[in-house]
């Protein structure tokens, strides 16, 4: 399943799934461009794949930085092939913490470039007759999380692969969302929890709820996506693909 000659962008590349995002597409064949807020560019040295590596500052959330990308990417490459809008942050904030500016925040970085980088991009993939579209949501909108400007904004993302799905799929366009839950990434088993359980200690307690009994890792949400731009997966789009060991078999 060979991506040589196409071009893809993936958000929120830097690290953690979106590396792992960028390295499946390397490896297979693409022209990668991986964008991210911290300049992901170091990262790309030494990539498996034939196609160019490009590495682009951007805070997905500025409407000027995401038009700065989409040209720069147009210019060299032509156009996109495969996108994959995997940019997003995570505040925990229950229903008495959190803002107006924390909730307007989420939603402008985790769901609004998608909306951007779809408009700016799939002209090309119609002009094509193939395009791919994978966004990043989450299989917590199906647990008992209580994070609402994280939990909604995912809930965005699904809604919005469908509608996307909806209007692009007489162009050859698939577009489906890669649910993860919690995944070892090393920013989420760095992050400061305070008097809170351990990293460890989640991915354990996550663990023992699957039916598939380890943590989840980068390459298993890689892996997926492998599938879902290869022309294995034509027949596929609108779909929420939860990729969590099991965890929400029960609630879907």
């Amino acid at each position: 399943m060979t991506l040589a000659g196409k071009t893809a962008v993936v958000t929120g590349a830097a690290r953690g799934i979106g590396r792992a995002y960028v390295e499946r597409l390397a490896a297979d064949g693409a022209h990668v461009v991986a964008v991210d807020v911290d300049d992901p560019a170091s990262g790309l040295a030494g990539l498996a794949g034939d196609g160019a590596k490009l590495g682009l500052v951007c805070d997905v959330s500025r409407s000027d930085q995401v038009a700065n990308v989409v040209a720069t990417v147009l210019d060299r490459f032509g156009r996109v092939d495969v996108l994959v809008n995997n940019a997003g942050i995570f505040p925990v904030a229950g229903l008495e913490a959190v803002t107006i500016d924390l909730w307007r925040r989420v939603q402008a970085v985790n769901v609004e470039p998608i909306l951007r980088f779809a408009q700016a991009f799939s002209p090309g993939m119609r002009a094509a007759g193939w395009g791919r579209i994978v966004n990043t949501g989450s299989a917590n909108t199906l647990l008992h999380g209580k994070d609402l400007a994280y939990l909604t904004s995912k809930a965005g993302v699904h809604g919005l692969t469908r509608a996307l799905a909806n209007e692009l799929g007489d162009s050859g366009i698939t577009v489906n969302a890669i649910a993860p839950s919690v995944v070892a990434t090393e920013g989420f088993l760095g992050r400061a929890r305070g008097s809170g359980p351990t990293a460890d200690e989640v991915l354990t307690r996550i663990s023992a709820m699957q039916t598939i009994k380890r943590p989840s890792v980068p390459a298993d949400l890689g892996n997926v996506l492998g599938f879902l731009v290869s022309a294995a997966a034509d027949f596929i789009t609108g779909q929420i693909i939860h990729v969590d060991g099991g965890l929400t078999r029960t609630g879907a």
